[in-house]
């Protein structure tokens, strides 16, 4: 998806984190340059900060994902923000936050890459 948008108004961050039983250990260099994009930034983040903050807020919301909990983590998810999003003491309201990721692509790319509207 990346590839298809060349521009530099798409920004990704990665967050890794421990899930799954072999995921003690922050990724290893193998898994981080999967993510060789220059506009993606990839962070570790052992204690599930940002995904138990996504999922509160979400749930605040009642906009919680269809998937991606595993025993009480939220995982494997895609969260897209509107351009000029702000964030303060809590996330902005996504346009997307649904996963697994590689079944969201299509309406993430909707989201980056609107249809005109015909006046």
């Amino acid at each position: 998806m990346l590839a298809s948008r060349r521009d530099g108004g798409v920004r990704v961050f990665a967050v890794w984190e421990p899930v799954l039983p072999t995921d003690w250990w922050k990724p290893s260099s193998w898994a981080l340059h999967r993510l060789r994009d220059g506009r993606v930034t990839q962070y570790w983040d052992r204690e599930h900060l940002l995904a138990a903050r996504l999922l509160a807020d979400a749930r605040a919301r009642n906009a919680e994902p269809q998937c991606c909990d595993y025993y009480g983590t939220l995982w494997d998810v895609a969260a897209v923000f509107p351009k000029g999003a702000q964030w303060t003491d809590r996330p902005p309201a996504a346009a997307v936050f649904n996963g697994p990721i590689v079944d969201v692509i299509s309406p993430i790319a909707a989201v980056l890459n609107p249809t005109p509207q015909v006046k």
